[in-house]
């Protein structure tokens, strides 16, 4: 009986060994399988970000490579008239094919011109910002493709145009400020001869904003954008 109650004290040992011993097996197991889960969701989660990553810059170095391309032309409208005629040529890239939309904004002389009249019992901020700050504006009323320019003559939008077509505007020079007691002579010298232009562009939900400027002190004059 001794004999047998000892086998058995012994059997049970060893279960409860193995027991222990299976127990932290499986333990490891489980946190290996954690640890597994964790690296995978891990490497899934980069390897998302990559993915979006590479995406968007597909997309930057596509939408880089559609810029419009323009070259834009002034020259004297008629023999004694001021005016100018401005012609926007949508140079490529070929794989543009055609924008879908083109504003032409003229810009002041510097940013912000508008934030820096401050004159006492002066001019109302709706005039002070009606007021273009450069040479020429566009002729108020008048654009290609059936548009017209603003009643301040500072913006014209149009409708686009495919690649290797033009579009004509009309400039005309920019009154001084109704509220400056300074002749035109010293309003046109102020103003020198720069055309500062914005060409804002869409296609397709792509946007661009171009900066352009051209210097009609002489004529005619080709500008590049960009």
């Amino acid at each position: 009986m001794v004999i047998a109650a000892l086998v058995v004290s012994i059997v049970a040992a060893l279960a409860a060994v193995a027991a222990v011993v299976y127990a932290r097996r499986l333990d490891e197991t489980v946190r290996q399988a954690v640890a597994a889960a964790r690296e995978s969701s891990a490497a899934s989660a980069r390897s998302a970000v990559a993915a979006e990553g590479t995406a968007a810059l597909e997309g930057e170095r596509r939408h880089a490579e559609l810029t419009p391309r323009f070259r834009v032309k002034v020259e004297g409208a008629n023999p004694g008239v001021e005016d100018l005629t401005m012609t926007v040529f949508l140079a490529g890239p070929p794989e543009l094919g055609r924008l879908d939309g083109l504003t032409v904004r003229i810009r002041d002389d510097y940013p912000g011109r508008a934030d820096m009249i401050r004159i006492a019992g002066g001019p109302t901020s709706e005039q002070v910002a009606a007021q273009i700050w450069g040479p020429y504006r566009f002729r108020p009323g008048v654009g290609p493709d059936g548009q017209a320019a603003d009643a301040t003559g500072r913006v014209t939008p149009t409708r686009g145009m495919p690649v290797g077509e033009s579009l004509p505007f009309i400039l005309t020079p920019t009154a001084q400020p109704s509220w400056s007691g300074q002749s035109m002579f010293w309003w046109r010298n102020l103003q020198g001869t720069v055309v500062r232009l914005q060409l804002e562009c869409s296609r397709s939900g792509e946007l661009w904003s171009l900066p352009c400027e051209v210097d009609v002190a002489s004529m005619p004059i080709t500008a590049e954008v960009p």
